[in-house]
C-alpha cells in the first residue's frame, strides 16, 4: 500500500497541475469550434470580464472554468433559442507567457512550458543575483528600461486615440472628445492628429458617395427623358398607322398613288425603329442605374467593414500593450533596485518570492519558493528580504543614484 500511494502521488500532482493550467482566465486566447456551424467557430480572447463575444449568443463568461465546463456553458448558451443541438469543442489556442520581475539579470516575459518552476524561470531570466555589474552598465539598463516604459505608454495613448477615432467613424460622430485636463503630455497632439484623420476619412467617404449620388441623379433624369421620348414615339406610330390606313382606303378606290403609299409605310417603319432605339437606351440606362446604386451600397459596406476590422485589431493591440506597460514599469523599478543592491550576496535565503496569478476574474498573490510550479500568465516577483544584504547596500548606493534623479522623477 505505501508503494501504491507513492506511485499515485506524482500522478495526482500532475493531474492537479494540468487542471490548473486548463482553467481559463482573462486574456486567454481560445479556439471554439461548433460542429456544422463555421460562422460560429473561430478564435476568441477572454475580455476584462472573463467573457468571449460569440455570434448569436453574445458575451459568455467562461473565466475560472475548466475546458469541459466552458464547452458546456457555450453549448447551453447556443441552445438557448439559437440552435437545436450544438456540439462545441474548445481548446486553448496559445499559452500565456510567464513574467519574471525583480532582482534577476533579464526581467521580462518568457514562454511557458509544462513543469516550469520558479527556479527554472529565474534561470531563464539569467539568474537571481546582480553580481559585479558596473554602475555604468546598470545606469544604461535603467535608461533603456525607462525609455521602453515611456514608449509603451505613448503607444497605448496612440492606440486609445485611434480606437476613439474608429468608434467615431463607426457611429458617424464628427468630433472627438478632447483629452481631460489631467491627461499626460502629448495626448492633445495625438488627439488632434486622429481628428485630422477622422475629418479626412469622412470627407473622402462623403466625396465618393456624392459622386455616385450625382451619377444616380443624372441617370434618373436621362431615364425620365427617354421615357417621355418613348411615349412620343408610340404616339407617332399610332398617328402614322392611322394615316396609312386611311390612305390605303383611298388607294383601294383608285384615288391614291402607289409612291405615296410606299412613303407612308416607310415613315411607319422609321417611327418603329426610333421606338426600338429608345427602348434599347432605356434598358442601358436601367443597367447603369442599377450598377451605380450597387456601387453606392458597396462603398458604405466597404467603409464599415474596414472600420470594424481596424477597430478589432486596435482593441487587441491595446490589450497587448496594456498588459506590457505594468511589466515595463516593474522592469524599470527592478533596474533601480538592482542599481541600489549592487553589493548583494545572492543566496537563496535573501530573496522574497511572490507569484501573482489570475484566478478566474480576480488575481491573487501567493508566497512561493524556488520549487513552486508555475502556471501560464504567472507574474513572478523576486525582491530582497527585509534586512538582507541588498537592503543594507541600498543606502550606500543612493549616492550613485543622484545623477539620475532628474531623469527618474519624470515617470
Amino acid at each position: 500500500m505505501p508503494l501504491l500511494v507513492a506511485l499515485l502521488l506524482p500522478i495526482a500532482a500532475m493531474a492537479a497541475e494540468r487542471e490548473a493550467v486548463e482553467t481559463l482566465s482573462i486574456g486567454d486566447k481560445v479556439t471554439v469550434s461548433v460542429f456544422g456551424q463555421s460562422d460560429l467557430s473561430g478564435d476568441f480572447v477572454l475580455d476584462g470580464a472573463g467573457a468571449v463575444n460569440m455570434p448569436l449568443a453574445g458575451r459568455i463568461r467562461i473565466a475560472g472554468l475548466s475546458v469541459p465546463d466552458a464547452e458546456m456553458r457555450i453549448r447551453t448558451a447556443l441552445m438557448d433559442g439559437y440552435l437545436r443541438d450544438a456540439v462545441v469543442s474548445l481548446r486553448v489556442a496559445e499559452l500565456k507567457p510567464v513574467y519574471i520581475m525583480g532582482e534577476v539579470r533579464s526581467p521580462g516575459s518568457y514562454p511557458f512550458r509544462h513543469g516550469l518552476n520558479v527556479l527554472g524561470a529565474v534561470a531563464l531570466a539569467g539568474g537571481y543575483r546582480v553580481g559585479d555589474e558596473s554602475i555604468s552598465v546598470l545606469k544604461s539598463e535603467l535608461l533603456l528600461a525607462d525609455e521602453r516604459e515611456r514608449l509603451l505608454e505613448t503607444s497605448l495613448q496612440s492606440l486609445t486615440a485611434r480606437r476613439l477615432r474608429l468608434e467615431a467613424e463607426r457611429d458617424g460622430t464628427k468630433q472627438l472628445a478632447p483629452p481631460s485636463p489631467g491627461a499626460e503630455t502629448g495626448s492633445a497632439q495625438i488627439t488632434a492628429g486622429e481628428q485630422e484623420i477622422l475629418d479626412f476619412q469622412r470627407r473622402a467617404h462623403e466625396g465618393g458617395r456624392e459622386l455616385l449620388r450625382q451619377q444616380v441623379a443624372r441617370l434618373q433624369s436621362e431615364k425620365t427623358a427617354l421615357t417621355e421620348q418613348a411615349e412620343l414615339a408610340r404616339r407617332q406610330i399610332e398617328l402614322t398607322r392611322e394615316q396609312s390606313t386611311e390612305y390605303d382606303k383611298l388607294a383601294a378606290t383608285g384615288h391614291g398613288l402607289r409612291n405615296v403609299q410606299v412613303e407612308r409605310e416607310r415613315e411607319y417603319a422609321r417611327t418603329r425603329s426610333e421606338l426600338a432605339r429608345i427602348k434599347a437606351e432605356l434598358a442601358k440606362n436601367d443597367t447603369a442605374l442599377g450598377e451605380v446604386t450597387l456601387r453606392l451600397e458597396d462603398i458604405d459596406t466597404a467603409f464599415m467593414r474596414r472600420v470594424v476590422l481596424e477597430l478589432q485589431e486596435t482593441r487587441l493591440k491595446i490589450l497587448e500593450v496594456g498588459r506590457s506597460v505594468p511589466v515595463a514599469r516593474e522592469i524599470a523599478e527592478s533596474r533601480r533596485r538592482r542599481l541600489a543592491a549592487n553589493g548583494g550576496s545572492g543566496t537563496t535565503g535573501d530573496w522574497d518570492i511572490r507569484i501573482t496569478r489570475q484566478g478566474g476574474l480576480v488575481p491573487v498573490t501567493i508566497a512561493a519558493t524556488f520549487g513552486t510550479s508555475l502556471q501560464p500568465g504567472d507574474i513572478v516577483q523576486i525582491t530582497p528580504k527585509a534586512g538582507s544584504p541588498e537592503d543594507r547596500a541600498s543606502g550606500e548606493a543612493k549616492a550613485s543614484m543622484r545623477p539620475l534623479t532628474g531623469l527618474v522623477s519624470q515617470e
